[in-house]
């Protein structure tokens, strides 16, 4: 066990917040996971932060049949809903990727969360007053700030590991995005029990800032010098697509955020209208896919970086390979107990990418256009998220059956699948 961090250390070059985690004796480089004390109290900080938002995003699709009939609504105009904030967050994620390059992380983040904060509420009374169209705008503007959130917090991690340590790190990161998804899909429709469903946006901003807090404790140690200029953001962008890994990374996320919303946004409706089930127990079993990810998320990251050599690919080959017959299993059972087995399985493999997708273009790039390649690798792999729900909501409406809708989910794990084999190392 080597000595302790001391540290982290915040520097600024060309405009975009750096991260070194700073350890007394020898060089960071050779430090164990566990030996980045001060790293990992920064992971943590920014791993609460991120459940809470991200367990924002998903709140609607739990109560989906209560939506569409307080609002007299479809189920494919309800879903948007649901789409709306992944969905912005795809648009402005690149403009506000660049911002995050030129004005640092830490700021960024700070006004990313109060601008979600003040979204939920917004959520919260349009929700209860039955405006669906102004619940609409306050799930775009918080779809914004979840984006800049997610985008400025993986920054943070993955700089302050070492190069052997920082594929785990983000798989741990990562890890935020499912327990946030399977804590919301388990409390909203308790709360929808006890109280209007509108009000778990109320529990979304007070946690998203307490979270706040514990994030700039756990960054107590982190020091911020005064910021140079820093190039355009054309400039950052031009930059970042020369790299292969980049524009392999992003083809290969949206693939994999679009089954992973597919399968988040319309399992509770489908399990509770084919398996003659309850909303409640319905949402428990979905829970499933999402909450495995907190193990799948990190497992993929420390495969990578300690069996594999810090190799990327393998892992995302394995998770499309797999995916594409559970997700056609799925789709022909019958059996409750083997779908809660089918649904655990397909969480762990599908969400085994998202972790090792942020290493693989994060290390193709210099760490002064980090931000924006994050912040393009999220506009690709939300704009899957976005597009997915959608996609099937108008295919079942359609067709009056969701098998339309699973076969389009086995198509995108096929295009992620060929394209994982002919994807460069990074």
């Amino acid at each position: 066990m080597g000595p302790a961090i001391s540290g982290c250390v915040l520097t600024v070059k060309a405009g975009s917040l750096r991260v070194m985690a700073t350890r007394t004796g020898s060089s960071v480089s050779t430090a164990s996971f566990t030996d980045q004390r001060s790293a990992i109290g920064c992971l943590i900080g920014a791993w609460l932060l991120s459940v809470v938002t991200q367990g924002y995003i998903i709140v609607p699709a739990s109560v989906l049949p209560i939506i569409t009939s307080e609002f007299s609504v479809s189920s494919s105009t309800a879903v948007w809903i649901v789409s709306a904030t992944p969905g912005a967050w795809a648009v402005t994620n690149f403009l506000l990727g660049a911002g995050i390059d030129r004005y640092g992380d830490v700021t960024a983040t700070v006004a990313a969360t109060f601008t979600v904060a003040g979204a939920s509420i917004l959520s919260w009374w349009a929700g209860a007053n039955g405006l669906f169209w102004l619940l609409l705008v306050a799930r775009v503007i918080a779809g914004a700030g979840i984006g800049v959130i997610w985008t400025a917090s993986a920054n943070v991690v993955g700089q302050v590991f070492t190069h052997d340590t920082r594929g785990t790190a983000l798989g741990l990161f990562t890890t935020s995005a499912p327990a946030g998804f399977a804590l919301a899909q388990i409390v909203t429709p308790i709360v929808a029990r006890s109280h209007a469903w509108a009000a778990t946006f109320l529990i979304v901003a007070l946690c998203a800032v307490a979270a706040l807090a514990v994030f700039g404790v756990s960054l107590r140690f982190v020091q911020r010098q005064p910021r140079e200029t820093s190039e355009t953001a054309i400039q950052n962008f031009s930059q970042v697509l020369q790299s292969r890994p980049v524009r392999f990374g992003c083809v290969l996320a949206f693939a994999a955020y679009s089954l992973y919303l597919f399968m988040n946004s319309w399992m509770p409706t489908y399990l509770s209208q084919n398996f003659s089930i309850s909303l409640g127990l319905s949402g428990l079993l979905a829970s499933l896919f999402p909450a495995v990810g907190v193990v799948s998320r990190a497992g993929g990251g420390y495969l990578s970086d300690r069996v594999l050599g810090r190799r990327r690919l393998p892992v995302i080959k394995v998770s499309f390979l797999v995916a594409l017959p559970v997700v056609l299993l799925i789709a022909r059972t019958s059996s409750v107990r083997l779908i809660a087995l089918l649904l655990v399985v397909s969480g762990f493999v599908i969400q085994l990418t998202f972790g090792v997708v942020y290493t693989y273009v994060q290390e193709s790039v210099d760490l002064d256009v980090s931000g924006t390649a994050l912040s393009l690798l999220g506009t690709a792999g939300v704009s899957g998220a976005f597009s997915a729900p959608l996609v099937a909501g108008v295919l079942i409406d359609t067709t009056e059956t969701y098998t339309s809708a699973f076969a389009y989910a086995a198509g995108i794990a096929v295009v992620g699948l060929v394209l994982a084999w002919f994807a460069p190392e990074s």
